[in-house]
């Protein structure tokens, strides 16, 4: 039992190596193949905007004023680091660093590429083993091509390697600490002078947080204490699924009534009079939605059982008494219990930056540091998760996202068997009765079925891994988003670069490193290799598909086009869909860049033609992107560009592996005696890998982003903390209206609620007709129901009685001109 789990593990191996030897002709076919597709791409493109040029002049929906430009391509720019980012840009800091992370590495490649292929093809290729030494096709070009007597030509490769490793640390660390730099002169705002802790004392007093800061410089501000509003939040989520439930009832009668009155004109009955509405005037009784109350309020209703009652009737009356619930909960937030958790407001910044470090060094940690993080992306529910809770929420994480990485082996193995359906049901004899099907079935089962259903497990990876990242209980939505980025780029290098390039396979391979870790470079020097072949058609096809996909938007278009028609019944529901159609998450969109990057890294001086391709890859997408920048980041989220360290840190993977993989090559190295004559090498690299450990270590996010503001905020700060100090020895308090915030005299109060407290009266969104149904049915709802919003503004029904948008939801608050977009959307 346990052999057949480990075949199934090992399914996927060694695919990549299947390319080994590829003949310059097989891969000429294959780049050829790629450069048709492209020209395919670029000819549909073309034809689209042409077609439908309002629709691919509008590929994103942004507000202007808050967007970040690119600077103009220079040449220089090429080499020379990006310029510094200006700071009345700041709601453009994601991009910003996005178009900077594309710049880094397109630079890293270049300098590579121009410099590693023209030294090491040369040297590999003359007098190589060549086809009489078991060395064919671009496999020439490779590491593994030196000739037996040539051996000493290894130090070469020894020197440039060290000559990556320096060039890419190098790098790395300027990256970071203009990360940081640009972090400490642009993130204005609450979150830089404020500080979310938790502690395991339940019930905190204002009394005891002031007295614990008291020492601050500068002096708090304000301290806020968080209060337990899941009774709220429920009642919320309960009146949103209410609105939703309306909304789509609302619309659809009204586009029923629509239809009629176009098809069949009025009822011969009908006497509409003010108190009944208009639309019933081309309506029957029964074509109004009806709905069935539960037995009991904590019973769900059940079909066939309860009082049939009508369905818009009863949503309007649930939502009237929710919101006079809901407001009353608002104004009396003294009726929630207290948290272990708070926020602590400075008057300084480097007050904030002090208590961090003062708090990070607590031991046993029961004052918890969370981060200081704006109101809107709190996760306000799991602020009072408390440290120990933390620590198993993120093993129990851990436990799962290793799980999926290593057992996404099981699916699509499963699924690559039913290729071989046919072959299986002659050998397998509870499967005979797939031979009574049609041959045409069979064909769709071997043919079509596989790739659909890989496609949907794929495409369910990054939806898996972000709903194990949203259990661990994390506070704010980028730091989760953040932790997603590190998940699903481990499963990507783990299934998408280890598991194809290894011939023995993931069970096998970790047997024998779990024997002893001087394994590590053996087992990578002769698996990986002989896998460089396979990514450099990989690469290619990555970049056609990035290029073509976010040149047709591809996303949009079957989002828009196909999904939106058939799921979206209300207006909001488009809404929604228009605003987060190119919201690219970049938790699962930065990572699939850093795996690319990690492959060229770990075979630049394995195998340097690969050089050239990630040199192709990175530029390409680095101007693409210039032109059709993605949205990275909902616009009420904040943004930091959190995700830039954490991908410059996993660039790391690449130096590593190729360190690792060129210690045991240097290893592995015969003469034509059959003595090695590389272990000078080996021992070199491998303490080139230690100094590259201890080099990562110093430059690690958590050390460098605590410690580098310091100076720049003493710089500017000290004058002024010590003149206030002068007058206010330790700070003058008074308490608030409520019990939430102790407010500083002469100071401004800072509004960091829970999003519950925040929350307003949803409007009811119809759509406005020719008929003036929604006109008719707005008025019959105010004078009906008390207290109730509703509007018809930014929504209407076309010439053909579809759903068509014009403008933000009326309770957005967002004045957007929403014209000419609606090609796709109104169908």
């Amino acid at each position: 039992m346990n052999s057949n789990i480990s075949n199934i593990l090992d399914g996927a191996a060694g695919k990549a190596q299947k390319a080994q030897g590829e003949s310059l002709s097989t891969f000429l076919a294959s780049l050829t193949t790629s450069a048709i597709i492209l020209g395919l791409g670029v000819i549909a493109y073309i034809f689209l905007k042409s077609r439908f040029p309002e629709y691919y002049s509008q590929h994103i929906y942004r507000r202007p004023d808050l967007e970040w430009k690119p600077v103009f391509l220079l040449s220089r720019i090429f080499v020379f680091p990006t310029p510094d980012f200006d700071i009345k840009d700041a709601a453009g800091l994601d991009n910003y660093f996005f178009d900077r992370y594309l710049h880094t590495i397109a630079r890293i490649f270049l300098l590579l590429g121009l410099t590693i292929p023209p030294i090491l093809i040369p040297i590999n290729i003359a007098n190589g083993k060549n086809e009489a030494g078991g060395v064919k096709g671009l496999d020439r070009l490779s590491f593994s091509n030196v000739g037996f007597s040539h051996t000493d030509r290894y130090w070469i490769h020894l020197v440039v390697a060290i000559l990556v490793v320096t060039l890419v640390c190098h790098t790395l660390q300027h990256e970071v600490r203009e990360y940081a730099r640009i972090q400490s002169d642009s993130h204005l705002g609450v979150s830089k002078s404020s500080i979310l802790v938790s502690s395991s004392i339940q019930h905190l007093s204002f009394k005891s947080i002031r007295r614990h800061f008291h020492r601050a410089a500068g002096g708090v501000r304000s301290i806020t204490i968080i209060r337990d509003y899941s009774s709220l939040h429920a009642k919320l989520r309960r009146r949103d699924a209410l609105l939703r439930k309306l909304e789509i009832a609302e619309t659809n009668l009204i586009m029923k009534a629509n239809y009629k009155a176009n098809i069949g004109g009025t009822k011969s009955d009908s006497g509409c009079s003010s108190s009944i509405p208009l639309g019933m005037k081309y309506l029957d009784q029964k074509d109004r939605p009806l709905i069935r109350l539960p037995l009991y309020p904590w019973l769900p209703p059940l079909p066939f059982v309860g009082v049939q009652v009508d369905a818009i009737r009863h949503f309007y009356m649930e939502i009237a008494r929710s919101n006079a619930e809901i407001e009353w909960d608002q104004e009396h937030p003294d009726k929630f219990p207290q948290t272990g958790s708070f926020f602590v407001h400075f008057n300084q910044r480097i007050s904030a930056q002090l208590a961090t470090l003062a708090l990070k060094a607590r031991i046993p940690p029961t004052w918890t540091l969370k981060h200081g993080t704006a109101p809107d992306d709190t996760i306000w529910a799991h602020i009072s998760i408390s440290w120990w809770q933390q620590c198993i929420r993120t093993i129990i994480v851990y436990l799962l996202v290793t799980t999926l990485t290593l057992g996404f082996a099981v699916p699509v193995t499963i699924i690559g068997l039913l290729s071989q359906i046919k072959y299986l049901a002659d050998v397998v004899s509870w499967l005979q009765w797939i031979e009574t099907l049609p041959n045409w079935l069979v064909g769709v089962i071997q043919g079509v079925l596989p790739p659909a259903l890989l496609a949907v497990i794929t495409a369910a990876v990054p939806i898996a891994i972000r709903l194990i990242a949203n259990t661990e209980g994390l506070h704010s939505y980028q730091v989760t988003e953040n932790h997603v980025q590190i998940y699903y780029f481990t499963f990507l290098f783990v299934q998408g670069f280890l598991t194809i390039s290894l011939s023995a396979g993931i069970t096998t391979i970790i047997g024998e490193l779990a024997n002893t870790i001087q394994a590590v470079p053996s087992v990578l020097a002769q698996n990986l290799p002989k896998a460089c072949n396979y990514f450099f058609s990989y690469i290619i096809m990555s970049t056609i598909i990035v290029v073509i996909s976010t040149l047709i938007h591809v996303k949009r278009l079957i989002s828009l086009s196909v999904l939106s028609p058939i799921f979206d019944k209300t207006a909001r529901q488009k809404w929604t869909r228009v605003c987060n159609v190119n919201l690219q998450q970049w938790g699962t969109f930065i990572p699939v860049f850093t795996n690319i990057a990690c492959i060229g890294l770990t075979y630049s001086v394995i195998a340097p033609l690969i050089l050239v391709f990630s040199t192709v890859y990175f530029t390409a997408l680095w101007v693409l992107y210039r032109f059709f920048p993605p949205k990275l980041t909902e616009l009420d989220v904040g943004t930091n560009g959190l995700f830039y360290p954490t991908a410059i840190r996993q660039l790391f993977t690449g130096i590593y592996f190729m360190e690792l993989c060129l210690s045991g090559l240097f290893f592995l190295v015969r003469d034509a005696n059959n003595r090695a004559t590389c272990t000078a090498q080996a021992i070199i690299m491998i303490v080139v890998t230690a100094l590259t450990a201890l080099f990562h270590h110093t430059i690690d996010h958590s050390h460098w982003i605590c410690w580098l503001p310091l100076p720049n905020v003493l710089k500017q700060n000290i004058d002024q903390i010590s003149g206030q100090d002068k007058g206010r020895p330790g700070g003058s308090y008074r308490r608030g209206a409520d019990q939430h915030s102790i407010v500083r005299l002469g100071t401004v109060k800072i509004d960091v609620q829970d999003e519950a407290l925040r929350t307003s009266r949803p409007v009811v969104w119809i759509p406005r007709d020719d008929l003036g149904i929604a006109d008719h049915e707005i008025s019959y709802v105010r004078s009906t129901y008390n207290g109730m919003w509703i509007s018809n503004k930014g929504a209407c029904l076309d010439e053909r009685g579809k759903l068509k948008l014009l403008g933000p939801p009326p309770d957005s608050g967002l004045q957007v001109n929403f014209k000419a977009e609606r090609r796709t959307e109104g169908t």
